[in-house]
C-alpha cells in the first residue's frame, strides 16, 4: 500500500558503496525517503540493464511510496582495457549498463512524472563521456552516447517540467574499490563521495526558474 508520508521520494538505481551510498545519506539527512535499486545490496534487486526487472521495480515503488520526485541514474560499468584485448561481450555490457539502464529508468519512471506534473532525473557520466582516451574504447563510447541520451531526454521532457541533468565526475571517486584498481591513489586528490552528492542535492532542488542541464565535478588537483 502506498504510504501517506509527505516526505519527498528519492530513487538511486545503480545503488552501491561510495557515490550511491553517499547520495542516500545525503538526501535522508535533507528529509527525503530513499529507495534504493541494485543487482544485489539495495532495497529492491533488479537488473537496470533489463526493462522487465526495471518496470517491475518501478511499479512497486509506485504501488510502496509513491511517484518519486527525484530518480538518480547511477548504473556505470568501468571497463579500462586495450581496444582488441576488449571482447565483444564486455563492450556490450559497459554500453547498457550505462545507455540501455537510462533508457529503461528513463521509460519507466517519466511517464509517471509528466502525469504529476514535476519530477527530476539525474545521470552520473564521466570524463570519457567527452574526451576517449587510450584504452577507454568501450567505456567512453557507453558515456558518450549516455551523455547524448540525457540531453535529447532534457530537450524533449523540460516543457513537461521534468528536470534532466547531466553530471561529469572527471576524477576517481573515493571508495574502497577505487583504492584497489588505483592503489597509488590519495585520499585528497580523489572526488569525496559525500561532497559530491551534495551537488546531486542541489541539482534536485534547483528551481524551475534555474535549471541546470549539465555540471562537472572534479577535485582541485585534477587536470582538464
Amino acid at each position: 500500500m502506498k504510504t501517506s508520508n509527505a516526505k519527498p521520494l528519492a530513487v538511486i538505481a545503480g545503488y552501491g558503496e561510495g557515490l550511491g551510498l553517499a547520495i542516500k545519506n545525503t538526501f535522508e539527512d535533507d528529509g527525503f525517503r530513499v529507495v534504493t535499486v541494485s543487482r544485489n545490496n539495495a532495497m529492491i534487486l533488479a537488473d537496470t540493464t533489463d526493462s522487465d526487472e526495471v518496470n517491475r521495480a518501478f511499479t512497486q515503488i509506485e504501488t510502496l511510496h509513491g511517484t518519486p520526485n527525484v530518480v538518480i541514474c547511477n548504473t556505470t560499468l568501468l571497463t579500462i582495457d586495450r581496444f582488441f584485448a576488449t571482447t565483444p561481450n564486455q563492450f556490450e555490457q559497459t554500453w547498457r549498463s550505462s545507455v540501455m539502464s537510462l533508457f529503461n529508468i528513463a521509460q519507466a519512471v517519466i511517464p509517471s512524472m509528466i502525469k504529476a506534473g514535476r519530477g527530476t532525473l539525474l545521470v552520473t557520466g564521466a570524463t570519457a563521456g567527452i574526451n576517449g582516451s587510450k584504452n577507454f574504447s568501450a567505456f567512453a563510447s557507453a558515456k558518450f552516447a549516455l551523455r547524448g541520451l540525457t540531453q535529447s531526454l532534457a530537450r524533449e521532457f523540460q516543457p513537461n517540467r521534468i528536470h534532466i541533468a547531466h553530471l561529469v565526475i572527471d576524477g576517481i571517486i573515493w571508495s574502497e574499490k577505487s583504492q584497489e584498481r588505483f592503489p597509488t591513489l590519495v585520499k585528497e586528490r580523489a572526488i569525496q563521495p559525500e561532497d559530491a552528492a551534495l551537488t546531486y542535492l542541489h541539482l534536485a532542488k534547483q528551481p524551475a526558474t534555474s535549471w541546470t542541464q549539465e555540471v562537472d565535478i572534479r577535485p582541485y588537483s585534477e587536470i582538464f
